[in-house]
């Protein structure tokens, strides 16, 4: 989940248009151009934004966009919100991605007052975030691995010595985009000591790929799960996890056979 710190010093979750060095923009997902949800309270993000159920980003659909708001639940939620019902309905853990600036302490902070330290995994594509949260939680368990799990995520352009640059940061883990996995990088991921995570681009991103670059499998289909799962990497930020729990469980089935 996007995280973002608005000017009423309340932590939303959104994830939004633009860089990630200029994240936020809501010119095609609320359909407000030069406008950020940084512009924004909580209290007005909820009530003045509206989402553009035409917008094909949004994975759910228009018709289930539409149908939300009707019943006044589609807006922008308190991270909060959000950890709240999660922590006490499921047993997910969390990835929270520090996508604005300033969100490293509350964050923090929200976590523990939360008591979901033990399920959360801070991230961010800007390492000084992360490196933030090393310095205000140095901890380490009984294993020698941290208490505070932190991520450096990586985008295309990926550095030559970027496991280097994600151990400068403190990172417990390295997040890669699905197509810069390689199994010499995951490999030397887990010999430094770092978990391995891969990101695949939104839906937009994904069909582009599919249709440009990698015409030798699907978009998101059990033949690309599968190259990338054969690189080592221990777990999956996807689109489709309905397509990857089918065939983790076909997987099963043939070891058990």
């Amino acid at each position: 989940m996007d995280v973002f710190l608005l000017k009423c010093d309340t932590l939303v979750v959104f994830h939004g248009g633009g860089t990630d060095q200029n994240p936020g923009c809501l010119e095609q997902y609320c359909n407000r151009p030069g406008e950020s949800i940084l512009d924004y309270t909580a209290a007005e993000a909820r009530k003045l934004l509206t989402f553009n159920h035409l917008y094909d980003e949004f994975g759910c659909g228009p018709e289930r966009i539409i149908a939300k708001k009707e019943l006044g639940l589609a807006y922008v939620p308190t991270l909060r919100e959000v950890m709240i019902r999660l922590r006490d309905e499921t047993n997910m853990f969390l990835k929270l991605e520090l996508k604005g600036p300033g969100t490293a302490e509350p964050v923090v902070a929200l976590v523990e007052e939360l008591g979901m330290v033990d399920r959360c995994h801070f991230s961010s594509f800007n390492h000084a975030r992360i490196r933030r949260v090393r310095e205000l939680r140095p901890e380490r368990g009984e294993d020698g691995q941290h208490v505070y799990k932190t991520g450096a995520l990586f985008a295309k352009d990926l550095p030559d010595d970027f496991v280097q640059l994600a151990l400068d940061a403190g990172a417990s883990e390295i997040h890669l985009r699905y197509d810069t996995c390689t199994p010499e990088r995951i490999s030397d991921i887990h010999k430094n000591g770092m978990n391995s995570m891969c990101w695949f681009r939104g839906p937009r991103g994904m069909r582009q790929d599919c249709t440009e670059e990698y015409l030798d499998v699907g978009n998101e289909d059990p033949s690309m799960y599968r190259l990338v799962m054969a690189t080592g990497v221990r777990s999956m930020c996807i689109n489709r996890p309905d397509v990857l729990l089918a065939l983790v469980g076909k997987r099963h089935e043939t070891l058990e056979a």
